[in-house]
């Protein structure tokens, strides 16, 4: 988690905890990230890593967007941002190509998994 907190002051952000009920985190206007500290710490990580890729994106919930591109964008992002190629290829060696199993290893979402193997293809196709 450290190692995400200082990537988010790096970009500008700052991490504050507090309640907010049911939601994991959010991003405000004024480069604060909210967690939650009631919800594990892998939850607050892949939360934090998320928001900064709204943050890096440049996403901006007062214009009109497309929400679901923007999510996946900020998801891809913490993806890239939380799994390197060479922690993923351990990953693979210790359990094997299982999502879940991955997810266990890497210390991230079943999700987040799947779109790093998506951004991989893809940049393999376009190498």
């Amino acid at each position: 988690m450290d190692e995400v907190i200082e990537h988010a002051e790096a970009m500008g952000l700052r991490v504050v905890w507090r309640d907010l009920g049911r939601r994991n985190g959010e991003l405000t206007s004024s480069g604060v990230v909210l967690l939650n500290p009631r919800k594990s710490a892998l939850t607050q990580r892949v939360t934090l890593a998320h928001e900064c890729g709204h943050h890096w994106h440049g996403h901006d919930w007062t214009r009109s967007h497309d929400r679901d591109r923007d999510e996946r964008q900020a998801d891809t992002y913490a993806a890239r941002l939380l799994v390197s190629p060479a922690d993923y290829a351990l990953a693979e060696r210790l359990v094997g190509p299982h999502p879940g199993a991955l997810a266990r290893e890497l210390g991230v979402t079943r999700q987040l998994v799947e779109l790093w193997r998506d951004w991989r293809a893809a940049s393999a196709c376009t190498a």
